[in-house]
Order: structure tokens, then C-alpha cells, then sequence
């Protein structure tokens, strides 16, 4: 397993794609590179520009970042499944992020202040379905903690992209609650690098 505690998102993805690439071990497959049960921890979760280095114009990312909670430009998201996530976070009836928001009682947490975002209904053998399954929140010592489960993610193409969409989120859920923004977890059941990006990462590792 893969395990990262860092203060900032950068500093997340940076240990994260090195310690995969350093430590992972060989997958026995065409599609991976390395492939590893993943742990993150933040300690400082600040929405900044990402670094320089991540395969991603900061531009899409801006957008990105403030879609996730306001819905704003949607024609302008490059990246499918946040706008999946939003919708499924979001719409009415039964809007999953008022209930989840509705939970945060810091005097009587309620481990059902989730949101959940596979639809068995409509996701099975889908080109896009959410790799995000679970986000999960409370409120601990006064601050708002989130933790995201997902079932993959690229860590050299998506994996800083997917931490600063959904801490934007718990900034938004922060304000919307009245509480400091706290600790941020993303787990990942695959985190994983692409053989088809074996160049690129090696380039990367390399100034890292």
C-alpha cells in the first residue's frame, strides 16, 4: 500500500506519484505500469494552482474547481466524470449534498453524512461511470473533514485534478456549515500509472 501525508495538494500528488512509481510493485499486465492500494492525507488543504508539472492547462482546472459546487460553465468542463459527480452531488429531488450537509451536527456526527455516486441502475458497462464512489464528511475538533473513496485513479493524469475538485467541495461545504476547512483523505482502491504513459512518467520522475 501507498501511503502519503503531506501539508498541500501539490506536495500530495508529488510524494504520491513517487512513492508509486519508487515502491509499487510490477502488475503482470499490459495496462499498468504500477498499481497500488493508495492512501492520502492532507494535512492543509488549500486550493492552490497546481504544479507546474501536472499534464493539465490550470485553466481547465480553474473551471473545474469552482464547477464542482456552483454548476457554473459546464459546456467549458473538459473532463466528463466531474460533471457526472456534480449532477449526482447536486440535482434535485433528494439533492445528496443538502442531506449530507444536513448531518454535520458536530455534537452528534451521523456517519450517513455521505454521498454517494454509483447508480447501479445506470452505471454498469458505461464509457463513463463515476470512478468516485463515496464522499464522506464530519465535522471533527470544530473543522470539516472529507474523505473521498475511489475505485482508480491515474496518478500522473487525473489523480491532483480529482484532490482539487473535491476540496473545493469541502470548502464549500465548510462555508456552507460555518466551520474551518480540516484534514483531507482521498483513498484509492487502484492507484495507478498507465504503460502507455511510460515516457512521460519516467520524464517526470526524473524531476522529482
Amino acid at each position: 500500500m501507498i501511503r502519503t501525508i503531506a501539508k498541500t495538494l501539490n506536495e500530495a500528488w508529488c510524494q504520491t506519484f513517487t512513492s508509486l512509481y519508487d515502491n509499487g510493485s510490477e502488475t503482470g499486465n499490459q495496462r499498468y505500469f504500477r498499481d497500488e492500494v493508495t492512501l492520502i492525507e492532507i494535512e492543509n488543504p488549500v486550493v492552490e494552482p497546481a504544479d507546474s508539472r501536472f499534464p493539465m492547462a490550470q485553466e481547465d482546472l480553474d473551471i473545474i474547481n469552482r464547477y464542482i459546487y456552483t454548476g457554473e460553465n459546464e459546456d467549458k468542463v473538459i473532463h466528463d466524470w466531474t460533471k457526472l459527480y456534480y449532477h449526482r452531488a447536486f440535482d434535485e429531488p433528494n439533492s445528496q449534498i443538502e442531506f449530507l450537509i444536513s448531518k454535520l451536527d458536530p455534537q452528534s456526527p451521523k456517519g450517513e453524512a455521505q454521498i454517494s455516486m454509483w447508480d447501479k441502475n445506470i452505471d454498469q458497462d458505461q464509457k463513463v461511470s463515476p470512478c468516485t464512489q463515496i464522499i464522506w464528511a464530519r465535522i471533527k475538533h470544530g473543522k470539516l473533514e472529507l474523505h473521498v473513496h475511489a475505485h482508480s485513479s491515474d496518478v500522473y493524469k487525473k489523480l491532483l485534478m480529482n484532490i482539487l475538485e473535491f476540496v473545493s467541495l469541502q470548502h464549500y461545504i465548510a462555508e456552507r456549515v460555518g466551520v474551518p476547512v480540516g484534514k483531507y483523505y482521498h483513498f484509492l482502491d487502484s492507484g495507478h500509472l498507465h504503460q502507455k504513459d511510460i515516457k512521460a512518467i519516467e520524464v517526470l520522475r526524473g524531476t522529482l
